[in-house]
């Protein structure tokens, strides 16, 4: 197989043609340099003869081998459904038989309707006994057997924790939310830090059994993924009272793409941290749920009342106009302190009057704004682009600003830009003003 890049002196590889074996040579025992590795097949050559058996046998006995191996991800590059070749499957075996790989992942792809029952044995077999291992996920794994399979590999696991386990497209339901929450409840010292099941087809009811383990064993979650299910308002108002009490640590939140949330969804979510604003997580995504302004200025207002602001804010694909960001942006007002270091805004509504509220926010010394994407908003005028870069000159803070197709299209717009950013009218000058 072929590189997807030159290696150098880098410490992983992408594998993405079947055209020859240099790998192999990488993978020797005695070669230091890949510690990283990515077998990814293109999604439109699913169908054809991809690699060998004989080729499926020499790489996975290379990767077998490997000590220097940390990371392997298999992407598209093995057929794992009910058609898949005894050599896949022995592939599979091997590839587990490498006690030092730390992070694994099996992404199916569109192409593969469902993994198969006995190459689940042999991913239960590594997770048994790769006492290494820290991180498992799978992607585009639909079969209904995938929860079963990890709680009892889990359960009899050797070793620490998983650190991180993912299970996204593999068509999770409330049941097995409820089967893998019962067992951590019965067993937390087994629970990763780290869960993500996005795109998956559970609800309010596995909400529900979320929400039950996080008030018994709260702050073992630093991260919980929930993007693309069937979740409402209720579901997410269950989940948010047990994050707010019960889950001090929890780092990262993520319930993008759940339509049926909208503004009650958000304004739960703002409720519940009304009364521990601090443990509100300090990356929360909220993207493609269209909120409305209530649901904004609650956000705000639940933001504003911490006493350092989070990390990151995401709120792409929301629908999100002016008056919407002015509802979330006036809580700041006194208090731009409070504002979220990152602030994604990408493909939403903007127009005037939200780019001079955020303008104005940039102006004042002590906003705490270090990355701004508006990127793929509604164009506007020139004047208005005008103050909203000039905004610039008056923060040290911004780093990164991204304002593409957000009306720069022209020269007189790019060339306003540049001399914002960086001004050449002297050394000291340039020192001071090329920050973002």
């Amino acid at each position: 197989m072929e590189l997807a890049r030159p290696l150098g002196d880098c410490k992983s590889a992408d594998i993405t043609d079947t055209t020859s074996l240099d790998i192999l040579r990488l993978l020797d025992d005695d070669s230091p340099i890949i510690r990283r590795i990515t077998v990814m097949i293109p999604y439109g050559m699913l169908d054809a003869a991809l690699v060998s058996d004989e080729d499926l046998g020499r790489i996975g006995r290379a990767i077998a081998k490997n000590t220097n191996l940390t990371t392997l991800r298999l992407c598209c590059a093995i057929n794992l459904n009910k058609d898949s070749s005894r050599h896949a499957l022995q592939f599979l075996d091997m590839v587990g038989k490498n006690r030092h790989i730390r992070h694994f992942s099996l992404h199916g792809g569109y192409g593969f309707d469902a993994i198969e029952t006995e190459a689940f044995g042999y991913l239960s077999s590594f997770i048994k006994n790769n006492e290494n291992l820290e991180s498992f996920e799978i992607t585009h794994g639909t079969t209904p057997e995938v929860v079963g399979f990890l709680v009892d590999a889990l359960e009899r696991r050797r070793g620490h924790p998983l650190k991180k386990i993912t299970l996204n497209y593999s068509g999770v339901k409330d049941d097995d939310v409820k089967e893998m929450m019962s067992f951590f409840m019965n067993n937390p010292s087994k629970a990763p830090g780290r869960i993500c099941l996005d795109h998956n087809n559970f609800g309010d009811n596995g909400c529900f059994h979320i929400s039950k383990f996080v008030r018994k064993s709260g702050n073992i979650f630093k991260e919980i993924g929930l993007r693309g299910n069937k979740m409402g308002p209720c579901g997410l108002r269950c989940i948010a009272s047990a994050l707010a009490y019960h889950a001090t640590s929890l780092e990262r939140f993520s319930i993008g793409e759940n339509h049926k949330i909208g503004d009650p969804g958000v304004i739960a979510i703002a409720e519940a941290f009304a009364t521990y604003p601090n443990s509100i997580p300090s990356h929360l995504s909220i993207e493609e749920i269209n909120i409305g302004p209530e649901g904004m200025k609650s956000l705000g207002i639940a933001l504003a009342r911490r006493s350092y602001p989070i990390e990151s804010l995401h709120l792409k694909f929301n629908h999100i106009g002016d008056y919407e960001l002015m509802s979330l942006l006036e809580c700041f007002r006194s208090n731009p302190a409070l504002i979220p270091k990152t602030l994604d805004l990408t493909a939403n509504c903007l127009g005037h009057w939200g780019l001079v509220v955020i303008s104005d926010l940039l102006r004042n010394r002590c906003c705490s704004l270090e990355r701004l994407n508006m990127a793929n908003t509604d164009p506007v005028p020139y004047d208005t682009v005008s103050y909203a870069v000039n905004s610039v000159k008056f923060n040290s803070t911004l780093r990164e600003l991204n304002i593409d197709t957000c009306g720069l299209a022209d020269e007189k717009c790019l060339d306003l830009l540049s001399s914002v950013v960086c001004d050449t009218t002297s050394i000291q000058s340039t020192y001071l003003s090329n920050h973002t």
